[in-house]
């Protein structure tokens, strides 16, 4: 009993400092306690992955092969230690042959996409942040050979700090490790979903491709600017849209749009021949025992009919808003039977407290959206920017699917179906 009074004595004329060691005690208890979810997490999915691993092949057959590029700067430095404890041990369990490419400057993604070919690999798996995808993408895209982006599948792990196409994926939901589990089991059960492509191309000719989208304006200049707020930590976020509105009001840029609306009608598709390999049969004594040989599947692929009719309705408007973006199908319901870029304007001259107010909102917004729901809205099937980057703009840069691109005229438009990637949808898992 003494002891007990010795305690409390001790608590209540410490009690700041028994505050402070109560709270550490609480973080060190969660923290463990999530720890521990996350290794029995990772034993789960690697019991899992141990079972595509113990599969028999025949003795003609070979493992999968995985070309898989490794960023090891994203998520400041962080990706190689996530990629090795958590996808890393599923992918060499799953039995697949899995050749690591660690990159070691901007564009060296583009530069290997260029070499590979179709007899080389299975899959490509992009483990890094938005700008990696982007790249991998970008490189599928350019490749001369179409065949390659037809046959081999694009898987992603997300390692990035952002990850905005990887949360939309596979859900915004969930925590890192999670998420990072789910991508890497997708790409061992092999099974791949058709996603759609934004073509983005500048007055240069060169054209960049997006899963996502495209944004400019006050509010992404606003974000822009929140890093180099990090002295005021949690509270960077606010700050950064109340120093916004401090500056140059209104924060407008202008520009002419000129765009064809997307409509049932203009939603043309082409059939793509299939490729087919002819191999020669031979017969043999271990086939009685090794019949596990899957015949390719043979199936017609629809992409969208390029547009090269210039004779469709093109409306053309001047643009004068703080806030402009360009969203993928990928981020729209796939409920919707017209597919096309949906474009958001924003007002032209907002009150500064609904301007902060709106920025505050979207410090918690989980919709992985660009802009609001209360912008105009278009759904285009193609759209061309031009924009006013003349003395006094206040436009410098794009973000296309969270990487910075030097402003200039744009054309976009969507291409349906042109990329298969790695997917969890209808599959199931083996017991």
């Amino acid at each position: 009993m003494a002891f007990v009074l010795k305690i409390f004595k001790t608590l209540r004329n410490h009690w700041k400092k028994s505050v402070f060691f109560s709270g550490i005690a609480v973080y060190g208890v969660k923290y463990a306690s999530d720890r521990y979810e996350e290794d029995l997490l990772r034993r789960q999915y690697c019991a899992q992955a141990r079972i595509y691993g113990e599969e028999k092949i025949g003795l003609d057959q070979k493992p999968r092969r995985i070309t898989l590029f490794l960023n090891p700067a994203a998520c400041l430095g962080r990706s190689k230690k996530l990629f090795e404890k958590n996808a890393a041990p599923i992918l060499y369990l799953a039995g697949l042959e899995v050749n690591v490419a660690l990159t070691e400057y901007e564009g060296q993604v583009k530069k290997f996409m260029n070499v590979l070919e179709t007899k080389d690999v299975n899959g490509i798996v992009v483990a890094g942040g938005d700008g990696t995808l982007i790249e991998a993408v970008t490189g599928f895209m350019r490749k001369e050979d179409k065949s390659f982006r037809r046959n081999i599948p694009l898987g992603i792990i997300p390692l990035g700090q952002t990850n905005r196409f990887a949360k939309l994926f596979f859900g915004g939901d969930k925590d890192e490790v999670k998420c990072i589990l789910d991508a890497a089991m997708a790409v061992v059960k092999g099974a791949v979903e058709k996603v759609d492509v934004l073509s983005i191309q500048g007055e240069d000719g060169r054209t960049i491709y997006s899963l996502t989208g495209m944004e400019t304006g006050a509010f992404r200049d606003a974000e822009q600017r929140k890093k180099s707020y990090w002295y005021l930590g949690p509270l960077k976020s606010r700050w950064t849209y109340l120093r916004t509105s401090m500056m140059d009001w209104p924060p407008i840029i202008t520009g002419t749009i000129r765009y064809i609306l997307a409509t049932e009608e203009n939603q043309s598709k082409k059939k793509v021949p299939p490729k087919v390999e002819e191999k020669k049969s031979s017969w043999s004594l271990m086939n009685l025992f090794y019949s596990r040989t899957s015949k390719p599947k043979v199936e017609e692929e629809e992409e969208e009919e390029d547009d090269n009719d210039e004779t469709e309705d093109m409306k053309t408007e001047d643009l004068s808003t703080v806030e402009f973006t360009l969203m993928s199908s990928n981020s729209l319901s796939p409920e919707q039977k017209v597919k096309g870029v949906l474009v958001g304007i924003g007002p032209s001259s907002p009150e500064k407290m609904d301007f902060i107010k709106e920025g505050w909102r979207r410090i918690h917004d989980n919709s992985l959206k660009y802009g609001t729901d209360n912008n105009r809205q278009l759904l285009v099937k193609k759209i061309k920017f031009i924009p006013n980057t003349g003395e006094g703009s206040n436009l410098e840069w794009y973000n296309i699917d969270g990487e910075q691109f030097e402003v200039m005229p744009v054309e976009v438009k969507l291409l349906r179906n042109r990329l298969k990637m790695y997917s969890l949808k209808n599959t199931v898992d083996k017991r």
